[in-house]
């Protein structure tokens, strides 16, 4: 079958049909295994656990595969910064065991929020990814993240727009993680600025005491169109003590490219190479005394985006299938370093708990700018450091298991510095040598002070209430400079107040049955705008705000081999952060209001003795309310920029003893997501257009022997184009100021790739 591309023929509306089709594939698949697992399997007796680097008994149990009655419902989540389990958590949230991103093969974030409902993403290349929850996104303009990303207990983004962190996310590899958390709808209570679409968290495994252990991973793919997969990674288990134990993981992926580059005669341009590793070191040399200190490092080079030349006017392939014309080679470098020292003391009353952590970003990304002339062209290369130090304290009582108070008081402060140039090199294009540049950068510092409280009342074992708040401060200051003098001179500063809160009522009419409500609030911190003398733009604008109103359901059967979650929504968005564009320069705004409404849902079922079946479906309606100020063209009415109405996903999984030892499994996945557009119908700077919406589905099969797993898997099976960014500007920039001819830039998902994977656990 040739390849689909994406315009015009995603999905719309509801697609139903689409959904239905998946479905009975994905079955009929897990069923036509049967005679072939069956075939060795009549007498044999169910062999040991998928092999797991997770040796946390209730982790190991919320992780293993389809055969058993457990499933991601037994997850202990932390959504609230206390351990509780997914189906009793008052609020919207996804888990997903490190045990089952590892055997779906999912390494990265753009892999696993497609499970997610309500969550969706935009990108033109490895490494630079903007991520939406509920619609609460204004698009490839926006300046910092609007979904804080935390490792552990530490906050990844950086908070001010300075730095530009809008598509920083930094995406640690999955391997050997308990799971991951991703929590809907505002976080500002306990989570802070930045998180008020939401909170994806990676929660690491902690080293054991118990025992050495080692795990490893290896895989294999070929890419249609493109190169080759390899991946390796490894995980070891040292107990150093019965005091002191140390946990190393280490990786190295690299992921092929697919698009090749004609004015460079350049195949396969945009591969990428992923590699680092982590420690965590567990002392606990008192009673109730217990430090964990972990250091985190990640390096991603890619020769080039993954993005797609194609004509305005039909929004297809201007040169081909999987093709750019980029006459100047483009490219992201991006190093980040971490490192946190937890330290908890249980006094018995409560317990004391402190997080300190510095982070550090260094990032680097050359693009093709605009021409001045048939055999000369700017090339833009944009470099940065972002420097951040997070200290946080809570102090928490035990648990009310049900009955009473409990209660959780804490502090938190933040110091960000930013340092970020971006350059224009003249390119002579016949001997790629630069005839000229001009250089602009910005310095800029963040800080933030903020002190917060939260309760929970437990009237009985059937109702409880929680309520939060949390006041914070910031400071901003900085100034930009220019080489060509037209910016010298600029400098800005700004400083916010904000109190954030958040209600909570949750009632269990039966065992397995929650009724909840609540209501939360969430905010983006202002700053200021950097501008040259003169220019008429205001001096600094101030924080973005949400309210978000939200019900839900969770029930499950007693013996877990049913659940079902639905949650509704509201949002109440106002002073939104958008770009204001004043003689042809991007500047920011408190612009208008918006809205969001939707709902979420998903479900797993365990029909019968080794079958496994999950569903999500959500759809999000987040449009804008009133006007804004000047420069977006955005008018009442209008959709968000980025925000998908519908997204859902199916998976199915078979497993069955094909002997005494081996058990043999396969499965689907098919994922799907609605039309969305990229930016706003009159907009000055990034012209509009409607991104079609696609499907993917994708295979596996192999056999699994307890302590190793052989697992063959089709990925994107029927070699879909999926587009996950329409990005306009270089087109409206290179119009305006140069000549030639541009084109649209359409993030491209991989094609077809038939991947082996080799796990293995000791």
């Amino acid at each position: 079958m040739g390849p689909v591309f994406g315009y015009g023929e995603g999905v719309s509306g509801t697609s139903i049909s689409a959904i239905r089709r998946a479905a009975r594939a994905i079955i009929l698949t897990s069923v036509a295994a049967l005679p072939l697992l069956a075939a060795q399997g009549a007498s044999a007796q169910t062999s040991g656990n998928t092999p797991t680097t997770n040796s946390d008994p209730a982790a190991d149990q919320a992780a293993t595969p389809a055969v058993t009655a457990s499933n991601d419902s037994d997850i202990v989540v932390t959504a609230a910064k206390r351990d509780d389990t997914l189906l009793n958590v008052a609020s919207s949230v996804t888990a997903l065991s490190g045990n089952r991103l590892q055997e779906l093969g999912l390494s990265s974030f753009q892999d696993f929020i497609r499970l997610a409902p309500g969550v969706s993403f935009q990108s033109v290349t490895p490494g630079r990814t903007q991520i939406s929850i509920r619609g609460v996104n204004v698009g490839t303009t926006q300046p910092s993240t609007s979904v804080a990303t935390y490792f552990d207990e530490v906050p990844l983004n950086t908070s001010a727009t300075s730095s530009l962190s809008g598509d920083l996310n930094i995406d640690p590899d999955p391997f050997d993680l308990q799971r991951v958390e991703i929590l809907r709808g505002p976080q500002g209570t306990l989570y802070g600025a930045n998180a008020l679409g939401g909170v994806i968290k990676y929660v690491p495994q902690s080293p054991k005491f118990d025992r050495v252990a080692a795990a490893g991973s290896a895989n294999i793919g070929a890419v249609h169109k493109g190169g080759t997969d390899l991946g390796i990674k490894g995980m070891i288990n040292v107990p150093m003590a019965d005091w002191a134990a140390l946990r190393v993981v280490g990786f190295y992926r690299k992921d092929a490219g697919y698009i090749d580059n004609v004015s460079l005669n350049e195949k396969d341009v945009n591969w990428a190479k992923n590699r680092g590793g982590r420690a965590i070191l567990e002392l606990r040399p008192l009673s109730g005394l217990t430090i964990k200190l972990t250091a985190l490092l990640q390096r991603l080079t890619t020769g080039g985006d993954s993005s797609v030349d194609a004509l305005r006017t039909t929004q297809t392939p201007a040169f081909g299938d999987l093709t750019q014309a980029r006459p100047i080679p483009e490219g992201v470098s991006d190093r980040f370093n971490m490192y946190n020292a937890v330290v908890s003391y249980d006094f018995g009353f409560a317990s004391l708990i402190s997080s300190t952590a510095w982070t550090r970003q260094r990032f680097s990304r050359a693009s093709t700018s605009v021409a001045i002339d048939p055999t000369s062209q700017y090339s833009t290369v944009f470099k940065g450091t972002n420097n951040k130090f997070v200290q946080e304290v809570r102090l928490q009582s035990p648990s009310a298991s049900g009955h009473g108070l409990e209660w959780q008081l804490g502090g938190f402060y933040t110091n960000e510095h930013y340092n970020r140039t971006s350059t224009d090199y003249l390119i002579d294009l016949p001997s790629m040598q630069s005839l000229d540049s001009d250089v602009s950068g910005t310095i800029a510092s963040y800080a933030e002070k903020a002190v917060f409280a939260n309760a929970t009342y437990y009237f009985n074992g059937m109702f409880d209430i929680a309520g939060g708040v949390r006041y914070s401060h910031n400071d901003q200051n900085g100034f930009g400079t220019n080489n060509s003098g037209a910016f010298n001179g600029r400098s800005g500063a700004s400083d916010d107040n904000k109190v954030t809160w958040s209600a909570t009522g949750r009632f269990h009419p039966a065992k397995d049955i929650l009724l909840y409500a609540n209501v939360s609030t969430g905010y983006r911190a202002g700053g200021p705008n950097f501008f040259a003398v003169g220019q008429a733009i205001p001096p600094s604008f101030g924080p973005e705000e949400l309210t978000n109103y939200e019900a839900g359901l969770k029930l499950s059967t007693p013996d877990k081999k049913a659940t079902f979650t639905l949650s509704g929504f509201y949002i109440d968005w106002s002073s939104i952060q958008l770009p204001l564009i004043v003689n042809r320069l991007t500047f920011r705004g408190n612009n208008g209001t918006a809205d969001s409404k939707g709902f979420e849902a998903s479900a797993t079922l365990l029909p019968v003795q080794g079958l496994n079946l999950a569903g999500t479906l959500s759809y999000t309606d987040s449009r804008i309310t009133s006007d804004e100020r000047t420069g977006v063209g955005a008018v009442p009415g209008e959709r968000m920029a980025g925000a998908p109405r519908w997204s859902g996903s199916l998976t199915a999984d078979y497993e069955r003893p094909i002997s005494d030892q081996l058990k043999g499994f396969a499965g689907g996945t098919f994922t799907f997501s609605s039309n969305r557009p990229n930016s706003y119908r009159l907009s000055v700077n990034t012209p509009y257009v409607l991104i079609p919406g696609f499907e993917t589905f994708g295979l596996r099969t192999g056999v699994d022997a307890g302590s190793w797993r052989l697992t063959l898997a089709a990925d994107n099976l029927f070699d879909k184009r999926g587009v996950t960014d329409d990005y306009t500007f270089p087109r409206y920039f290179g119009e305006l100021l140069g000549v030639g001819t541009y084109y649209d830039q359409l993030g491209t998902i991989k094609p077809r790739t038939i991947r082996l994977t080799f796990d293995w656990s000791i």
